[in-house]
């Protein structure tokens, strides 16, 4: 967990009455969740103090319990989950709990969507989500806790491998953690059977335009590897995606009609970096390749050197 928010409340002991906790990954509100049972319930009995609720509950069953005292322990713990799901009806009748809330009651309110504006609640409300660059400090962060300790390395071929996606991060980290190994490094990413992926041009594309040496070179040798792609095709569709790149660029930044929305973010982000002689010198290497590609006895050796200047126009830019 990175929010200093959330950490400074977990430290201060959860004083509030009411926390709005959200996130679309699920598994953030799950933490969140064993952090309050720990440090509100702690060594209380649970079942006198501790109540799940959520949109199939009575609201009034709800109120109900968070009115009642706790026992044998300082506060109760009331959570309400999939907040998202509750209908207006429903929160207008919880509100009347919620602007006068009961000091000897915690209630941990979860939802997959920020709270409505609409809402007007002294709730504390945090926000559990993360951004991609936040992803390699978290995935080091959840590996120690899991006793993991993941290499530089590692932690750039789980998120190549597997991609921005939390949950699935969270998979190969538990199976990770099955291993019996305490260090995890690069190689014993690769050699795991279940990370390889199939990359596309995509893939290869976005690994030079972010300026990423080895990930380029490693997408290419596995595109050779696996026998799926040759030279011509390989070239022929970076010629295509430069292209697509390039109009976007010709566009100043507006999506193309015909682009699709995950290349046109994936491109986006890399357009301030380049300009009119960048564009006709990637162009012309390309060109420069299809010439070697159908004139030489080694096209792979033809799409390396290519890779090389595009990386080295990368660096230029």
């Amino acid at each position: 967990m990175l929010n200093k928010t959330f950490l400074g409340e977990i430290e201060k002991g959860l004083p509030a009455p009411l926390y709005y906790i959200w996130s679309e990954e699920s598994c953030f509100l799950e933490d969140a969740l064993s952090q309050f049972v720990k440090v509100v319930i702690s060594s209380h009995p649970a079942d006198f103090n501790y109540d799940t609720f959520d949109s199939s509950t009575s609201v009034h069953e709800i109120i109900n319990s968070a009115s009642t005292l706790p026992f044998m322990a300082p506060r109760r713990l009331v959570v309400i989950k999939d907040f998202q799901e509750f209908k207006a009806p429903a929160v207008k009748t919880l509100k009347k709990y919620l602007d006068s809330p009961s000091d000897t009651t915690c209630m941990l309110i979860l939802s997959r969507k920020a709270a409505r504006a609409t809402i007007k609640v002294k709730w504390k409300s945090i926000g559990l989500n993360i951004k991609e660059w936040e992803i390699p400090a978290w995935l080091r962060q959840a590996a120690v806790e899991r006793g993991l300790k993941l290499s530089n390395e590692a932690i750039e071929y789980l998120i190549e491998f597997v991609g921005y996606e939390v949950g699935m991060l969270l998979m190969e980290l538990e199976k990770l953690a099955l291993s019996g190994k305490k260090t995890i490094t690069g190689e014993d990413i690769t050699a795991s059977t279940g990370m390889m992926r199939k990359y596309t041009t995509f893939d290869l594309v976005d690994a030079i335009i972010a300026g990423q040496n080895a990930r380029a070179f490693r997408i290419l040798k596995t595109m050779f590897g696996g026998s799926s792609m040759e030279a011509p095709v390989i070239l022929g569709t970076l010629n295509w995606h430069y292209k697509q790149f390039y109009s976007l660029w010709m566009n100043k930044g507006a999506r193309p009609a015909r682009m699709r929305e995950k290349t046109f973010r994936g491109l986006s982000k890399y357009l301030p970096s380049y300009n009119e002689d960048s564009f006709f010198n990637i162009f012309k290497s390309l060109h420069e390749a299809d010439v070697g590609v159908k004139t030489s006895g080694r096209p792979e050796l033809v799409i390396e050197l290519l890779l090389i200047k595009l990386l080295q126009k990368r660096r230029l830019n």
